[in-house]
């Protein structure tokens, strides 16, 4: 019984740890031992991923997304049989798309981003700075356990080419499933054309820890100039971190590779409901096709 008690102690002290690296850059690889009852907030923050944006549907729908109610997270978490829970259960690609699928939506936005490296060994840009991190990853022995990514695989993330902060400088955009474009520097430190396939590797988990190994494998369609910060993080530059190792793709190629009941990419949407008056309907219809209710339905703060 002490022995019991005294391992899951153990495992909960290991998950605050491992939330902290991720937590402090995703990227980096110090790590800093917060108190466990920052625990909870660190979970929220990482279920939190930036909800993507569609100016028109912004001006005509209103704007709803999923986000863990903490209360019955904390009801889950006392109740669980001994193993740390450290986010709500996933959400797959396919259950993004299906709740789509309504009547009360005039219109939805999908995101999905994941940490890859490369099957044939390509160079990348910054790659002597080594990788980072794109996730908590449980169940490590030793933080020298922990993979480092050297590229991040983007889906349906192409706000830039609105902005102006990126262009299309050869091809064309990413539009049928398994293609992709790339950055100019990405393209010439790699040297790659448009035409040319990227094979990609990844990996995820279950809710037992188990790993799976996946793979893309993509057509070039596209080289883009890139005029965007060069790193996501100034705590942590790596290849990781460095924006012209992001290779973009659609949603649906993100999620192709991921089954339902695995961790790992982090996956948003954004639906625009028709009127304010349908969050109701909406949520319970999200319910009644699978949702979790751990998670609430909630009005997206602009």
């Amino acid at each position: 019984m002490i022995a019991s008690k005294i391992k899951n102690v153990l495992n909960f002290m290991a998950a605050v740890i491992i939330i902290a690296l991720f937590l402090n850059g995703c990227g980096g690889r110090q790590i800093n031992k917060p108190g466990a009852s920052n625990t909870l907030n660190s979970i929220a923050s990482l279920q939190e991923t930036p909800r993507a944006v569609h100016e028109d549907y912004e001006k005509l729908f209103t704007a709803v997304y999923f986000t863990v109610n903490m209360d019955r997270m904390r009801e889950r978490m006392r109740s669980a049989t001994g193993k740390m829970t450290t986010a709500g259960p996933p959400i797959s690609p396919e259950q993004y798309l299906t709740f789509g699928e309504s009547e009360y939506v005039g219109g939805s936005v999908y995101t999905g981003s994941i940490g890859v490296n490369s099957v044939t060994g390509i160079h990348v840009v910054d790659e002597q700075l080594g990788g980072g991190l794109d996730r908590p990853i449980m169940g490590l022995q030793s933080s020298t356990d922990i993979p480092e990514f050297m590229m991040s695989l983007q889906g349906g993330k192409f706000e830039e080419f609105k902005s102006g902060s990126r262009s299309v400088s050869k091809g064309r955009m990413p539009e049928a499933l398994n293609e992709c474009i790339v950055s100019e520097e990405f393209a010439m430190t790699a040297g790659l054309s448009v035409g040319d396939t990227l094979a990609l590797s990844s990996f995820l988990q279950d809710n037992d820890r188990n790993i799976k190994n996946i793979g893309y494998e993509l057509t070039i369609v596209g080289i883009y100039r890139d005029s965007t910060s060069k790193y996501t993080s100034s705590a942590n530059r790596n290849a990781y971190t460095n924006r012209r190792n992001e290779i973009l793709t659609t949603f649906e190629t993100v999620g192709a590779s991921i089954p339902a009941g695995y961790t790992g990419a982090r996956l948003a949407a954004t639906y625009y409901l028709k009127s304010p008056e349908l969050l109701d309907k909406f949520t319970r219809e999200a319910y009644a096709k699978g949702l979790d209710p751990v998670y609430d339905v909630v009005y997206a703060r602009n």
